[in-house]
């Protein structure tokens, strides 16, 4: 383990540095705090009836809380991040802290995975390959959610684990990946979809040693609206291009930026989906990119627009170094443009730079001191 973080040392460095700038407005970890029992036990019957942690091998702390609070998005949601240290009752050789960290929406854990620096986590269960694993964590997962999963493990039969493939039948899609960054592991990530639009998900993480190190799931914490695409592509890039003319953005020294152009050709469109309230709803994400650089260093532009009815509900420019949020469009709608795992990619975000940084300056101050 100690020679890979070595050989990503230069990565994770980078990453450390590029999150810290973007994150560090928004990063202000909270001491004290009180966390719902509730939401303890939600997390702590997933460590022990789920991820089989052998809890009578560790002593387990809460160490902290941050973000809670935190608005991701104009709908008020708010993300809370649980973090626990598991500290082996007896420690020799490598057998060192494990950190696991829980995200929770709505008391609905979505979120949780195991620190890339943690050691292997002892667990009173063991299987005899990656399928095993994951059907048994299945089996388990569903117990806790409530959720039925009959029809994931059905998906896996046949399934070779150590290659990439895509499967689909009827409104689940399966998409299996595999990586080496941290180690052999296998993404797996089922996901209903409906007329081309993806909507809720569910995302896991498997070692090489059957061990699920992450979960990502939001089938508990959305409901599924409309469905309806009544808007084609074509009308929405002609509805974005339409309304372009109404849209502006306002500069520092008090200039508005306006009367864009935009060729049809450099049109980028992807269907995707958007909560309000909780409820998902498709939209087309259109990017169109213009026909120079206007000030503020905006080459883009992109439209939200509703699938099922046509209502553009934001703009945003695309703009070297990153995208700048500006809603001056007359009458759109109030409605988050954020999709929901990028609203929830940057909670885990924030978390993870968190930890690369304590990571590299452990590494920093344990160099120091040979």
């Amino acid at each position: 383990m100690q020679k890979h973080l070595t050989k990503n040392f230069v990565l994770l460095l980078v990453i450390v540095l590029l999150g810290a700038s973007f994150f560090g407005a928004v990063l202000s970890p909270v001491t004290g705090q009180t966390i719902p029992t509730a939401v303890q036990d939600k997390t702590v019957d997933i460590l022990e009836n789920v991820m089989s942690v052998d809890l009578s091998k560790y002593a387990l702390e809460l160490k902290i809380a941050p973000l809670d609070g935190m608005p991701l998005s104009n709908n008020d949601r708010k993300l809370t991040n649980l973090i626990y240290t598991l500290t082996p009752l007896e420690i020799n050789g490598e057998n060192s802290a494990v950190t696991i960290y829980f995200m929770v929406e709505k008391d609905v854990v979505i979120n949780y995975f195991v620190s890339v620096t943690s050691p292997q986590v002892i667990t009173t269960t063991h299987y005899a390959n990656q399928y095993e694993a994951v059907k048994g964590f299945l089996e388990k997962y569903q117990t806790h959610t409530n959720i039925d999963s009959k029809n994931l493990i059905a998906m896996l039969e046949g399934v070779d684990l150590t290659k990439d493939t895509t499967i689909l039948k009827e409104n689940i899609k399966l998409v299996l990946s595999t990586s080496s960054l941290f180690g052999e592991q296998t993404t797996l990530r089922w996901t209903y979809t409906v007329n081309g639009a993806d909507y809720t998900v569910l995302d896991i993480n498997v070692d090489a040693a059957g061990f699920v190190c992450a979960v990502y799931d939001s089938r508990a914490l959305y409901k599924i609206g409309d469905t309806a695409i009544n808007i084609s592509k074509e009308q929405a890039i002609d509805i974005a291009i339409e309304n372009l003319q109404s849209y502006s953005y306002d500069m520092p020294d008090g200039s508005v930026v306006k009367d864009f152009k935009v060729s049809r050709d450099k049109v980028e469109v992807v269907l995707s989906t958007s909560p309000v309230d909780y409820e998902l709803r498709p939209y087309w994400d259109i990017r169109m990119m213009l026909d120079e650089v206007y000030p503020g260093s905006v080459y883009g532009v992109t439209a939200f627009v509703w699938a099922n009815s046509g209502e553009v509900f934001s703009y945003s420019n695309i703009a070297i170094g990153g995208v700048i949020n500006s809603d001056n469009l007359a009458n759109h709608s109030d409605s988050g443009s954020a999709s929901p795992d990028f609203v929830l990619m940057v909670g885990a975000v924030v978390v993870i730079v968190a930890v690369l940084m304590a990571m590299v300056m452990g590494m920093m101050i344990k160099k120091r001191c040979k």
